[in-house]
This record gives C-alpha cells, structure tokens and sequence, in this order.
C-alpha cells in the first residue's frame, strides 16, 4: 500500500513538474543529419550506396588546395569532393525539400525565427553550428536581393 502511495505520488510529480524528469535542454537547431551523414563519405561509400550521380564536374578555387569535384545528383544535391570524400554539400533554389523546418525561398527573418540566430549574424550570409561530428561542421545560408533563400551549404569547418 505504502509503495503504491510513492509511486503514485512519483508519477504526480513527474507529470507537474516535466523539466525534472528530463533536465536536458534540447538540442539546438539545426542539425541537418540528412547531410552531415553524407560527410566524410568516399565515393566508394557513395556508388555502393546507388548514390550515382547525374553529372560530375571540376569546380576550380582561388588555390590548388581548393579544388573539388563534385557530384551533382537530379534533387538539386551538389556533392564537393577533396582527396576522395564529400566534405561539402550544397542544394539550390530548385531543392524542393526541407532542412530542420526551413525550404528555399523563405526569408532569414523566418529562418532566423525557426532555427535562432546564426553564429554571424554581422553577414549577409549567416553561419549556424552543427552537432560536431568528430569534426565541426557547419551550414552557411545564401539569400537573394529580395531576402528569399536560394543557397544552403552544409561543410566542414575545419578545411
């Protein structure tokens, strides 16, 4: 009898008071885990996976170190390769999909109010931390004149 008493008591408690049975926070937006597993990838991982690409093409830097190849898939997905692993990816203002609540076309207002402030909020092009990876990991938002999103890379950081 006396147990049941505690244990009903214990389920009350939990039940107002919520935060005490979970003191984690949750984590921050975004996570964009739908590419940040992607990096890392070889392209061995990659054709193994029936991840072919549509088109692969050179993208040239400023310096020999920055040079890529990139894999372009049909959903707008551009996969840049250094030394044989993915360790950026972009999608475009065609991608129809979303990351974490946000979708092409939306405006950093709205972003900002879904994911919260960016890491560098002093640049038109605002910077979020990702969940670390073994290797910190970023996304990088590119907006039009008219304040509509039109790029999203996800890299990381540390290149």
């Amino acid at each position: 009898m006396q147990r049941s008493i505690r244990l009903l008591l214990l389920i009350s408690m939990v039940s107002i008071y919520p935060a005490a049975s979970d003191s984690r926070e949750p984590d921050p937006l975004p996570h964009a885990s739908e590419f940040t597993e992607k990096l890392g990838m070889t392209v061995e991982d990659l054709f193994s996976n029936n991840d072919i690409p549509e088109s692969i093409f050179p993208y040239r830097g400023e310096l020999p170190e920055e040079d890529n190849v990139v894999f372009y898939y049909p959903d707008n997905l551009y996969l840049f390769l250094f030394h044989d692993r993915v360790w950026q990816l972009r999608v475009d203002e065609r991608w129809e999909n979303e990351v974490d609540g946000v979708r092409m076309g939306m405006s950093r207002q709205k972003v900002e109010e879904i994911w919260g402030p960016p890491i560098n909020s002093w640049d038109e092009n605002p910077t979020w931390q990702l969940p670390d990876k073994g290797y910190p990991v970023r996304i990088r938002l590119y907006f039009s004149e008219n304040n509509k999103l039109i790029d999203l890379y996800v890299y990381r950081s540390d290149w």
